[in-house]
């Protein structure tokens, strides 16, 4: 069902407005094999190739000859090969082959920036030059780890970007839509050692690369607590500490200063109000045999159900990326609203 969705958005899909300048996902890794990939991004059309090297790229799928989608064509010694009237075109963009003639000096597709971290390929938006590389951690895209557990989400929504990055700096509703019912209160704390602080200005040099928090909150009480004691999942505190982009988060999950998993948080924006938010996620070993597996799993429904649960709420936000009533736990999420519109501002001017 939610495939399905992700096809209708594409097909539907209209330029993506107030967008921070960062690295997106293009498509997962294992999406990208030997044959061209059309890809809906930012209310574009985009070809995904591999040239001869195996390397990603992610261009234009327009022909600049007669406006064929080069997404249907092939690749041909390391080149992508229209399928129209056969021009050829590497991996910078340029034109390279012909039939029959020299290529057209101008003849040249867009290529964006690109890379291949953690089993995705990423695409810069915003910018000619990347201003920093993706987040990459390893056994992500693999199993070569002993003991570590992985697994992927990718959930079509009409939120946006910023609404889908901005709910990890919210401890508000972990409570409210969750159910965390904690012994003490959940809260946010950046690295300047404010907690639930309001950021400065922008530095004269342009704004910072992140926007790291750290959520902590107290053991669990009530059914939920009983069940934690009960597999031994509970602890006295847990954190969730966060290296956050303008498009992107890393997040490690921490129980008594014992770490249970981390993640990749990224978003596609496919078009306006249609996004796909990814989650890639490894699940640290925790015991040995069946209690070890036991834990592993419960570790794991603890992150599906949880962005489950976001989902409909996304779904149905009002579009565009309102404000709204700010109360004082909303002050994480108006922190990192202010550094996204930094980020807005580096696309807006290139």
């Amino acid at each position: 069902m939610r495939h399905r969705t992700s096809e209708r958005l594409a097909a539907s899909a209209r330029p993506v407005t107030n967008l921070a300048s960062g690295w997106y996902v293009a498509l997962s890794s294992a999406e990208l094999r030997r044959r061209p990939r059309r890809i809906t991004l930012f209310g574009n059309t985009y070809v995904g190739w591999r040239g001869e090297n195996g390397q990603a790229r992610v261009q234009s799928a327009v022909c600049p000859h007669a406006g064929a989608a080069l997404h249907g064509g092939k690749v041909v010694d390391g080149t992508l090969e229209c399928p129209f009237h056969r021009w050829r075109f590497d991996e910078s963009g340029a034109c390279v082959f012909v039939p029959g003639r020299r290529p057209p000096a101008r003849a040249a597709v867009a290529t964006l920036p690109t890379r291949e971290r953690s089993g995705y390929v990423w695409a810069w938006y915003g910018s000619r030059t990347p201003r920093y590389e993706p987040p990459d951690l390893p056994g992500l895209e693999a199993r070569r780890f002993p003991g570590v557990r992985s697994f992927r989400l990718a959930d079509p929504t009409r939120a946006t970007t910023r609404r889908i990055l901005e709910n990890t700096y919210d401890p508000d509703h972990l409570v409210a839509l969750h159910g965390l019912t904690v012994t003490g209160e959940a809260r946010i704390v950046f690295p300047d050692g404010r907690e639930r602080a309001v950021g400065d200005g922008a530095p004269d040099d342009g704004p910072s690369e992140r926007c790291d928090a750290t959520l902590t909150w107290s053991a669990y009480r009530g059914a939920l607590g009983t069940l934690s004691n009960a597999f031994g999942l509970n602890a006295r505190e847990f954190t969730l500490r966060m290296r956050g982009w303008a498009s992107c988060q890393e997040i490690e999950y921490y129980a008594d200063g014992r770490r249970l998993y981390r993640m990749i948080l990224a978003v596609t924006p496919v078009g306006e109000h249609h996004s796909i938010q990814h989650i890639s996620a490894a699940v640290d070993p925790d015991g040995a045999g069946a209690l070890g597996w036991l834990r592993s799993l419960v570790h794991r429904a603890e992150v599906q159900v949880a962005a489950r649960q976001d989902l409909p709420v996304f779904d149905t936000l009002l579009p565009g990326d309102r404000h709204g009533i700010y109360v004082p736990g909303d002050e994480g999420v108006r922190r990192f609203r202010r550094f996204y519109q930094q980020w807005v501002e580096v696309a807006e001017h290139g």
